[in-house]
């Protein structure tokens, strides 16, 4: 199964440490239109759950085949946490969707004043610390934007390898002004395959057995992009 992560730098007022204390004062109840929760497989207890209700409209069709609509309630949840790396502060949101500003907008009215935030991004490098500690390592995808400015050009190129690519390698980039979009390695750790892809908005796709263990990785680089 593949997760997806994305980090924020945050910087919290003295009295909010303790972010456990303060989502349990807005608890998700059948009155909320949303609020928080403990992550019940969470054997640590550092992770939490903010959780939301949405509407959607049914369609469905009557005995003499005219549609009828019906409203259903549904509840959506995203799982987050707080982490501490080199004396910095920063939130950890899995599986983050469109509603990651409403979680964060949820925060800083639990929280109040003195909370701030800011996305963590791979736009200029990515974590080295998780290939200097995998066995092996190869990049099989790679998505690059470009400019090709002898001819007024942009170009946008996808690879992708099963063996694996060097980028250095890759004549079709020579000369050619680029940034990686996507990046995307298998990686082999005690044995155990991986994979992991890193996108420059700062979005982090982890699968694998050893997801875990690169989360904690990733992490561990997370000051430098601070």
């Amino acid at each position: 199964m593949q997760t997806r992560y994305r980090w924020f730098r945050i910087q919290l007022p003295a009295r909010s440490r303790n972010l456990a204390a303060l989502v349990a004062t807005r608890p998700f109840d059948s009155t909320a239109t949303h609020g928080f929760a403990r992550v019940p497989d969470d054997a640590s207890g550092a992770s939490c759950r903010f959780l939301w209700r949405s509407r959607v409209v049914v369609t469905k069709l009557d005995s003499e085949g005219l549609p009828t609509y019906e409203q259903i309630d549904s509840v959506s949840f995203t799982d987050f946490a707080l982490v501490e790396i080199s004396g910095l502060t920063f939130l950890r949101v899995e599986n983050p969707g469109r509603n990651v500003r409403d979680l964060l907008n949820a925060l800083e009215a639990l929280i109040g004043m003195g909370f701030t935030v800011k996305p963590v991004t791979f736009d200029k490098a990515q974590p080295t610390t998780v290939f200097r500690s995998v066995d092996a390592s190869k990049l099989v995808g790679l998505k690059v934007v470009g400019a090709v400015l002898a001819d007024d050009l942009v170009a946008r190129m996808e690879f992708v390898s099963k063996e694996g690519m060097v980028v250095e390698k890759m004549t079709v980039l020579d000369g050619l002004k680029y940034k990686v979009e996507h990046a995307a390695f298998e990686l082999v750790l005690g044995g155990l395959r991986g994979q992991i892809a890193f996108a420059a908005n700062g979005a982090v796709k982890i699968s694998g057995q050893v997801t875990p263990k690169l989360v904690s990785l990733v992490e561990a680089d997370l000051h430098l992009f601070a």
